[in-house]
């Protein structure tokens, strides 16, 4: 079965980008955390350099607005873009600033980092919160529509289900929407390596740390115009002020900056913007088209080695278009912990997850490491 992974054109076609892949070999658990490019690495340590120097921040604002272009860049369209400490922060922000009135749609069986703010804003007065079910493990136009009432304000989404890597049609979702709500995507699943429809969203936040593989502590948090227009800053703080020191001693608040960075608590991390930086330029030089095309080429090999095993694989008749880099299954008659067990002794690194083994190769996924997987399946 791992026998049909196309690896020579994958080095032709991704080289630059493969070469910065520095990952053990059997590891399958990008959903989890990505071990990080050597160039955000690298980055991320010469950020830390210029720390130490006579000049220890402009130069680093220099490859923050570097990053805020190329993360536009994946994102698409009219979009303006700031960095957060992570996506639940970024998702706090948006949560805590919209008004109150109107309810905001959460899909069932949702992350909890794209849930809780949610609630937590509905409990301090902001739009209440209701739960879209969803349709066979999936969230579909049918289902959000089914669910949409006058009241409606908006629904916020995964672009990719942690558990399931259902694929979110956010065009769909987007047209039952309609041109006056909110679609709120949280992209931390996939961000510029599985192709998303992200110019369907009006926020879009995305974390580093796993399928970026530039590490933790920096988040990208994109904004239309016309949905920034409607999210107040109230976590801001005094970096979402354009002059944070005028006024009297600060105690006065003056005009919030321009664009998103009006929703900032504090400063970001310099040094982590540096590593996303790094990694943002990799995808696209890549580009996503063809780093999805990779990956997928690699989830279908492991596709192919679970029905080889018999295993009661999640989604196992989705189309190929709405499948990302997760795969969920288990195999009959067998605990999910017992099978994790037996591939961590095997050398393969997954995670267990509402009751399924969770596999999440990358695009530098090799045959060595599927190989290994079907050996300790």
């Amino acid at each position: 079965m791992t026998d049909h992974l196309p690896a020579t054109r994958a080095a032709g076609d991704l080289a630059g980008y493969v070469a910065h892949c520095d990952e053990p070999a059997g590891y399958l658990d990008f959903a989890h955390v990505g071990p990080p490019l050597r160039a955000a690495v690298d980055a991320r340590h010469a950020a830390l350099r210029v720390t130490g120097t006579s000049d220890p921040v402009r130069p680093l604002e220099k490859i923050r607005e570097e990053a805020r272009r190329r993360a536009v860049a994946v994102i698409g369209g009219d979009v303006e873009v700031t960095f957060e400490a992570s996506t639940t922060a970024g998702l706090f922000a948006v949560a805590f600033g919209l008004a109150g009135s109107g309810t905001l749609l959460v899909p069932e069986g949702e992350f909890p980092a794209n849930a809780v703010p949610w609630l937590r804003a509905a409990a301090r007065g902001g739009p209440a919160v209701r739960r879209v079910p969803r349709d066979t493990e999936r969230i579909t136009a049918g289902a959000l529509r089914s669910a949409l009432t006058p009241d409606v304000a908006g629904l916020t989404v995964s672009a990719v289900d942690y558990r399931t890597g259902w694929k979110a049609p956010l065009a769909e979702l987007r047209e039952v929407l309609g041109p006056d709500r909110l679609l709120v995507v949280d992209a931390i699943q996939g961000f510029g390596i599985t192709e998303l429809d992200l110019d369907a969203a009006d926020v879009v936040v995305a974390g580093g740390q796993k399928w970026l593989r530039s590490g933790w502590g920096a988040a990208i948090l994109g904004v239309r115009p016309r949905a920034l227009k409607l999210i107040a800053p109230d976590l801001g703080g005094w970096t979402g002020l354009a002059d944070p020191y005028e006024g009297s001693a600060g105690t006065e608040l003056g005009a919030p900056a321009k664009g998103p960075d009006r929703l900032l608590t504090t400063n970001t991390d310099l040094e982590a913007i540096a590593g996303l930086n790094a990694s943002l330029g990799l995808v696209v030089e890549a580009g996503t088209a063809r780093l999805s095309d990779r990956l997928g080429q690699v989830v279908a090999v492991l596709l192919d080695v679970l029905r080889h095993r018999g295993a009661e694989i999640l989604g196992d008749d989705w189309p190929a278009s709405r499948r990302a880099g997760i795969v969920s299954f288990r195999l009959p008659g067998e605990d999910p912990e017992a099978t994790l067990a037996r591939l961590s002794a095997g050398g393969v690194t997954a995670s267990v997850r509402a009751g399924r083994v969770r596999l999440s190769p990358h695009v530098s996924t090799t045959e060595e490491s599927l190989r290994r997987f079907a050996a300790a399946l």
